[in-house]
């Protein structure tokens, strides 16, 4: 392989050794002219270069020599003494010093066996360190099971084990009970009682010799269920006529009835009576001379609640008076089927 390669080579140098390559005229002056100038370009780029690195190195220093010469060096080594005592380090001279200790590690265990009333160790083992986790809780169920399940625990939510009475079944039908229980919204009690505060009137009679009476009273109204309900109080009567001036002091009774009951307005029917029994007025108020006035009464209320323990109402209605042994002329002896309006303020609680 040698003797042929130099048999070629020798062939190329015996073709070649005459052989010349002409050039234009002035072409040796030109590149020795142009030698020394591409040299000095060279230098010029070559010496920028040092000129530029010199004044990188100049601007550090003078940075660095400034930031040494202002900086808080006091607070620059106590915030460092404070990281190196958080991170477990000492400061050795200059510079901080950190014990590095193992990271604890998590452990990842399966399901344990069943020992000592649902108190289960987790362990691992490494090479430098040792970490041992103790958990305990305990779930109470509010129904007994008899059943072959597992004693001692089931896993929670947050992978710690429980302990259980009972099979698993009863516990777990047991807690999604109690969630059913308080998902469920609480019945909103309602308000039992109501205190009203009435004035009302009635129509003139016998063309108006006998005034419109005027009545005030206070009454307690008791819901005996969501439609029902009972009343009763004090009712003042005032009768008036010409040269007469009559004071009445009742009880009434009624019974209301709850026709519609919406969140601002209710609808009631209300019937009952009420024993008058004049006090004051009269030329003699003695029970022989001026006997109790029985009457019965029947009517349709309304309530506009402005809240939910506060409403105003209004009650139309009809009213009759029996008649007595009072020789007295009254309204009620004129009109004793007469038309009346009660309204005030009802105030629940």
């Amino acid at each position: 392989m040698k003797k042929e390669n130099d048999e070629i080579t020798d062939l190329f140098r015996t073709r070649l050794a005459d052989a010349g390559m002409n050039v234009r005229d002035g072409f040796w002056e030109e590149l020795s002219q142009e030698i020394p100038v591409a040299c000095q370009q060279r230098r010029r780029l070559l010496l920028f270069r040092v000129a530029a690195a010199a004044s990188v190195l100049l601007v550090l220093a003078a940075s660095s020599a400034t930031f040494l010469y202002f900086s808080p060096k006091e607070e620059m080594e106590e915030a460092f003494t404070k990281i190196a005592v958080t991170n477990g380090g000492q400061m050795d001279g200059d510079g901080i010093r950190v014990n590095q200790l193992p990271l604890p590690v998590e452990p990842v265990l399966p399901k344990p066996a069943p020992k000592s009333y649902g108190m289960l160790s987790q362990y691992t083992e490494e090479e430098d360190s040792l970490s041992i986790t103790f958990s305990m809780s305990f779930s109470f169920s509010s129904t007994t099971s008899t059943g072959n399940g597992n004693r001692y625990g089931n896993q929670g939510h947050n992978g710690y084990w429980q302990a259980t009475n009972g099979n698993t079944g009863s516990s777990v039908a047991s807690e999604e009970q109690s969630n059913v229980d308080m998902s469920q919204p609480k019945a909103v009690k309602k308000h039992r009682w109501a205190m009203k505060v009435q004035v009302g009137t009635a129509l003139p009679a016998d063309n108006g010799t006998y005034k419109m009476p005027v009545s005030a009273g206070v009454t307690v109204e008791r819901k005996l269920n969501d439609f029902l309900g009972i009343e009763t109080g004090l009712l003042y009567s005032n009768l008036r006529s010409a040269g007469q001036h009559l004071h009445y002091l009742g009880i009434p009774v009624k019974v209301n009835v709850t026709l519609v009951d919406t969140k601002k307005i209710d609808l009631y029917a209300t019937v009952g009576g009420i024993a008058d029994k004049c006090i004051a007025g009269a030329p003699d108020n003695s029970f022989k001379e001026e006997p109790i006035q029985l009457a019965v009464t029947a009517g349709i209320g309304i309530n506009y609640k402005i809240n939910d323990r506060l409403a105003v109402f209004a009650e139309p209605g009809v009213s009759h008076h029996f008649k007595t042994d009072s020789k007295l002329a009254t309204v009620r002896t004129k009109r004793p089927t007469n038309f009346n309006l009660l309204c005030g303020l009802r105030m629940t609680y």
